[in-house]
Formats: C-alpha cells, structure tokens, sequence
C-alpha cells in the first residue's frame, strides 16, 4: 500500500510539471501618435478648444495639426492641452506627458518649442526646459546643458551669463535696475533680458575690475 501510494505521489508530480500555468496579464493599449489635419473650434463659454477631423467628428486621444501649422494634442474628451492663463500667465506653459515623453502647451493649446520654463507638476518650481522644435518633446540632453548654462550664481561660484544670453540669441527689451543688487555684496546692478517668453535676470558688477554679468535666475516673462 505504501508503495503503491509513493507511486501515485510521483504521479500526480508529473502531471502538474506537465499542464501549463494560467497566466494573467494586462492588456495595455497604446495609441498610435499619428498626425492628421484638423479644424480647431472654440468653445467661447469654457475657452477649451476642439479638434475635429475630415468627417467631422470630434478628435479625442490624438495629436492633430491645422492648415496653419499649429500642432495639438486633444485628450480623452476631446479638448486640447492647453496652459491657464490665470495660473501661470499669458507666456506659460501647461506640461503633459503623452507615451514616454513630456510636450508643452501654451495658452492657446499650441504644442511650444525651444527654451521655456515649467513645471510638469503645480507644486513644483518651474524650471528651464528645451523643447525640440521638429517633435515638440523635451531634449533632456539640451535641457540639462541649458540649466547649467542658467544656474543661478553664488558668492561661491558666480556663473557667468554669456553662455545662456548666447543660447537664447538677441533680447526684446533690456531694463537695468537704479539701485545696487543684494547680491554680489551689493557691488552690482539687476539687469533683466526680456525675451519672446522668457526673462533671464543677471547682475551687471560695477566698480573698478568690473568682470563680466553673472545669471541671477531665469522665469517666465511677465
């Protein structure tokens, strides 16, 4: 009997090596972020704007692009990405995610490019991004070269600004400050570069020996 039973053991042993296990898994559906020619409508009482194909028929979960060239992005229920303007100003810009990539939106739901500054979260400090102009995408690379251009100066290490002035090209309006900075001791002026959308604040050190500006901070324009 005992024998008999060991046998019956090795067995059943088999039979479970043998039959295959049920797997679970997780559909996930992932779509395709193709391109087509929309017209943009907008709805005057939300400020939201809608994106409707060849047929009519409202975009949702797609990137569309208008005869003008103007690129959005148009959610689940249909209404473009686009940045508030009571919340981060008319020359902000709303960050998403869409796949494995962060775009930018500004007021209008047009998708941005070039240097900008964000936040993908409302609760953290907006930064320099670089968007890249053909795709629309964060340059991560670009990005992490532009923030060290822009760093913020320190009595420590002062940061010379002719790297990031150069990068961002000629400037709209110049303002200098009457009164010295608080910082570098006070042996300097505010200086603020005005830019399309960004405003880059450096200190113009004055005196005899006076070296070249040091970047204070960069924000979005006002």
């Amino acid at each position: 009997m005992r024998v008999s039973k060991r046998i019956l053991a090795v067995v059943l042993c088999m039979l479970l090596m043998l039959t295959p296990l049920a797997t679970v898994a997780e559909t996930v559906t992932v779509h395709a972020a193709e391109t087509q020619t929309v017209k943009v409508k907008l709805d005057k009482k939300t400020g939201k704007r809608y994106g409707y194909d060849a047929n009519d028929q409202k975009v949702t979960n797609n990137w569309g692009v208008t005869s003008s060239g103007f690129r959005y992005y148009f959610g689940k229920n249909g209404a473009a990405y686009q940045a508030d303007k009571d919340t981060v100003g008319k020359y902000g810009i709303l960050m998403k995610k869409i796949g494995t990539k962060y775009y930018g939106f500004d007021v209008n739901g047009h998708t941005v490019q070039g240097i900008r500054v964000g936040s993908p979260n409302i609760y953290d400090i907006p930064k320099l991004y670089y968007f890249n102009p053909k795709t629309g995408a964060v340059d991560t690379k670009k990005t992490s070269l532009y923030r060290k251009y822009a760093a913020t100066s320190t009595l420590g290490k002062l940061n010379n600004a002719s790297k990031i002035k150069k990068v961002l090209g000629k400037y709209k309006k110049c303002t200098i400050s009457k009164s010295n900075t608080c910082m570098l001791d006070g042996n300097g002026k505010d200086v603020t570069y005005t830019y399309d959308y960004v405003q880059l604040n450096v200190v113009r050190p004055t005196g005899k020996g006076s070296s070249a500006e040091v970047v204070a901070s960069i924000t979005v324009r006002q």
